[in-house]
């Protein structure tokens, strides 16, 4: 019996996108993550419904106009990190560095943010079940953002130190759409969490 044999010599080491399972293995954690995410959301309007007066506490405008620039340097964030993908794409060594310490330095910016948000809030996260969600929410978000500047920290440090190689490009390509999902979820916890209390 003949046994058929396919020649993959020539097919290369590795691929950039939805073509690289790692890409696959990013896109099944942000789904876990994000239901993580959709559930504590869940948990918070549910709170409401069943919570008289909502909030219980009273939450300063000055806390979320600080969460809203903390979005603000999120989405900002948004730009160096798809400029840092595609230089990985294209090789660019010197435009991955710049554009990854940008991204980087933006998400230290607004991780800081939070941890301020979080020590001026008027409540623990042990004094009610609506205390309990907003640190949920705000403080899982939180970690994911520390994770992904976590990560991109090592990227800058392997582009300077060196050697560079195919896999390191694409590891950084594939971050990307982690770090889409950091953005996501600041926005996300913000407008569940400060944006009525600006409308009001």
């Amino acid at each position: 019996m003949k046994h058929r044999v396919l020649d993959v010599s020539r097919l290369p080491a590795q691929a950039f996108g939805d073509r690289d399972p790692l890409w696959w293995a990013v896109i099944l954690l942000i789904a876990i993550e994000g239901t993580m995410l959709a559930l504590l959301t869940v948990s918070y309007f549910y709170i409401g419904d069943r919570t008289t007066p909502f909030p219980p506490v009273s939450v300063p405008h000055r806390i979320a106009w600080i969460a809203a620039f903390e979005v603000v340097l999120w989405i900002a964030s948004a730009l160096p990190t798809y400029a840092s993908g595609r230089a990985a794409i294209a090789g660019d060594l010197p435009r991955m560095r710049r554009h990854l310490i940008v991204a980087t330095a933006l998400g230290l910016l607004a991780v800081t943010l939070r941890w301020y948000e979080l020590h001026l809030l008027p409540f623990r996260w042990d004094s009610h079940a609506y205390g309990s969600s907003v640190w949920a929410l705000l403080g899982l978000q939180w970690v994911h953002g520390l994770t992904g500047i976590g990560e991109n920290l090592l990227y800058i440090v392997l582009l300077f130190t060196g050697p560079v190689e195919d896999k390191h490009r694409v590891d950084i390509e594939v971050s990307t759409p982690l770090w889409y999902f950091v953005i996501a979820g600041a926005v996300l916890t913000w407008v569940v969490v400060f944006l009525e209390i600006l409308v009001q």
